[in-house]
């Protein structure tokens, strides 16, 4: 092989060969083990006792991903654990990890290849029913799959809230707010605004706990909605932060009309998505498009795809402003 070649072989290994962190990753944080070791160093031994494992096989994942930087391997088998391990904690990024690697999010991802020969939905095809309506089945996974998008989400709070201005704005409702968590970050910077969460019953009890955790009783409620039918009247700002990509068109256009229908007649709809850039340019978005594909037929589009779909609602494109954190938050007014 040519050295273009073997650079190309070692890419590809490298990707093929992926599975061999990734699983022993789901292993640990499955057993609880970065947690246990962010107590301090702990023997194999008493790890495997804790966690109720086969110690040799323990030993062997846990010299594995010591290799790799996760922990560390001292004498006698003890282990610590490092700055990239202690992300792997339950406050951390356990439920990312649990849900990627999960038995269900693999198999959705193994009927791929039917699903570009046929045109099904993987996650359809490999569970027998629709995502959303196979996670109510399923109260742990479902549990452990809010968490995991509550905390990929904190970043790109954070991120609207540094480049949008909502000083104007008097009442804002998040549509498919789930929890609370991107309103509570956008009502902690504007005292003057008051908030509505709105989403399916199944989000009401922690939404409630959560508003009255922060302190935000006074300036926030959650309504129970189905975006598809109607969403909470009178808002002078909706937004619709990583929903449409789950989507297909249709589906999408009777969302955006609902908003539409409701906002005061001078308010503005943001939409808060990761846009799809021009041919052969990486970005993540295209990668998620994927993942969005896999889990529901959805899919991640461009700007010119987000305009069609507003003039299809009855909605203009004013402003696109983007954020540090691959996202993009899409101004919308009615035409």
């Amino acid at each position: 092989m040519n050295t273009t070649q073997k650079e190309a072989y070692g890419r590809i290994m490298q990707l093929l060969t992926a599975n061999w962190i990734a699983q022993p990753l789901y292993v640990v944080c499955k057993l609880d083990i970065p947690d246990m070791l962010a107590e301090g160093p702990k023997t194999v031994d008493s790890l495997a006792e804790k966690c109720r494992s086969y110690t040799p096989y323990l030993y062997r994942v846990m010299r594995a991903l010591s290799s790799v930087g996760y922990f560390l391997e001292h004498d006698d088998r003890v282990f610590g654990i490092t700055p990239l391990g202690e992300m792997l904690t339950e406050d951390r990024m356990k439920s990312i990890v649990l849900m990627f690697l999960s038995d269900w999010h693999s198999a959705a991802w193994n009927k791929l290849l039917p699903a570009v020969q046929t045109g099904n939905i993987p996650f359809d095809t490999a569970l027998g029913k629709p995502c959303f309506e196979w996670l109510k089945d399923h109260p742990n996974e479902a549990e452990n799959f809010n968490r995991a998008q509550q905390f990929k989400a904190v970043a790109s709070h954070s991120a609207v809230c540094d480049v949008y201005d909502f000083s104007t704005h008097g009442r804002i409702v998040d549509v498919g707010g789930g929890y609370g968590g991107l309103l509570y970050s956008i009502l902690k910077a504007n005292p003057q605004a008051e908030g509505v969460i709105a989403d399916l019953p199944y989000a009401a009890g922690e939404a409630s706990e959560f508003i009255m955790e922060m302190n935000l009783a006074g300036r926030c409620v959650f309504i129970e909605c189905d975006m598809f039918q109607s969403v909470p009247s009178d808002g002078d700002c909706y937004i619709l932060s990583n929903i449409l990509h789950d989507w297909e068109d249709d589906s999408c256009v009777d969302i955006l009309r609902n908003c539409s229908k409701m906002m005061t007649r001078d308010g503005k709809l943001l939409v808060i998505e990761a846009l799809i850039p021009g041919p052969n340019e990486f970005s993540i978005s295209k990668l998620l498009d994927l993942e969005v594909l896999v889990m529901g037929g959805g899919k991640e589009r461009t700007r010119d795809e987000y305009t069609a779909l507003l003039q299809r609602a009855g909605l203009t494109l004013q402003n696109i402003i983007d954020t540090t954190e691959g996202i993009s938050i899409l101004e919308c007014s009615r035409c």
